[in-house]
């Protein structure tokens, strides 16, 4: 289990005057590099769907051992609005928050957060649908939903 001492938390939750978020923090290598020395668009969306991930495993482990198993998390479309190239060596923060709640989908939003200036490297937005395993779209499970409730932006 990721709670457990041994292993620790990857990311943390914060609060600010939007309210709740996650951050999951990572060092740019130069695995997550492109042949310009920058992140790439196809990078971004993968430290977006690592933080969702680890937000999961992390805090709602209960979540996490169903899916697969009730129910699927799909992403149905994301967006991303680049403002300015992360390069290898620079630490960012991905900060996940809920952006809308509806009935068998939520949206979630990314901001890309240069830690150390704090200026925004990149926004994401992904809508995500809930899933029986046959992929036909479904109620959000309820401790999912309370959860992305919390997380709403205000």
């Amino acid at each position: 289990m990721s709670n457990s001492p041994e292993i620790g938390l990857i990311g943390k939750i914060g609060r600010d005057e939007k309210g709740l978020f996650y951050d999951y923090i990572v060092r740019i290598t130069l695995a997550e590099t492109n042949i310009e020395g920058t992140v790439s668009h196809d990078e971004f969306g993968r430290l977006f769907g690592k933080a969702r991930e680890l937000f999961i495993l992390e805090y709602l482990p209960e979540i996490a051992a169903e899916m697969g198993k009730t129910f699927l998390l799909q992403t149905r479309s994301a967006s991303y609005d680049f403002r300015r190239n992360c390069r290898f060596g620079e630490l960012m923060i991905v900060r996940l928050r809920t952006l809308r709640v509806g009935n068998t989908s939520f949206e979630i939003g990314a901001e890309f957060i240069n830690a150390q200036t704090k200026e925004i490297y990149t926004t994401a937005k992904q809508v995500i649908i809930s899933t029986d395993l046959k992929g036909v779209p479904m109620k959000i499970p309820d401790r999912l939903r309370n959860i992305l409730l919390e997380y709403l932006i205000k």
